[in-house]
């Protein structure tokens, strides 16, 4: 096993880093939104985010206060379930990645069950409340990361066969 995590190319090594902050990233923001949005929706509802913001107010042109209360708006609809998924989800999507960067093939499925769950996760709790969807841009990196992940284990499944199997005439 060791063979296989010496060999990994660079380039695998930087998708597998760059999952990892994402997950470590992911699971920190889940939990603290998890936690936050049932106060956020009430804050939003009752007006007390206009009354936090209002000392910035001078700092900030009219647009902007309505750009960052049009933020607020939109993260008091989404359902703190969301979170909450999303939280689990990316917990499995580390751990797929830990496996992968030990050069255990299970950590892709690990990891891509995880990732299509959470494009699962945001079309039902997630996507329909954008004015704008994130959904094409998210499903194709996904498929893309999988898709990457997927033809480095082919790969190292491959020189596997030709370092096992000897060369016949």
């Amino acid at each position: 096993m060791n063979e296989q995590v010496q060999k990994r190319p660079t380039g695998m090594t930087i998708l597998l880093v760059m999952s990892l902050i994402n997950a470590i990233f992911w699971i920190v923001g889940s939990f603290s939104l998890y936690v936050t949005t049932p106060a956020m929706t009430r804050a939003v509802e009752n007006g007390q985010i206009e009354q936090f913001l209002a000392p910035y107010a001078s700092m900030l042109d009219e647009t902007q206060m309505e750009d960052m209360m049009t933020g607020f708006r939109f993260m008091a609809q989404i359902d703190a379930k969301y979170w909450l998924f999303k939280l689990f989800l990316f917990v499995g999507s580390l751990f797929g990645v830990i496996k992968m960067f030990k050069g255990d093939k299970r950590g892709l499925h690990i990891y891509a069950i995880s990732q299509i769950l959470m494009l699962i996760n945001s079309s039902v709790y997630f996507y329909p409340k954008q004015p704008q969807s994130a959904f094409v841009s998210d499903l194709l990196l996904t498929i893309i990361f999988i898709l990457l992940y997927y033809l480095y284990f082919k790969r190292m499944e491959m020189s596997n066969d030709t370092t096992q199997s000897p060369n016949l005439p």
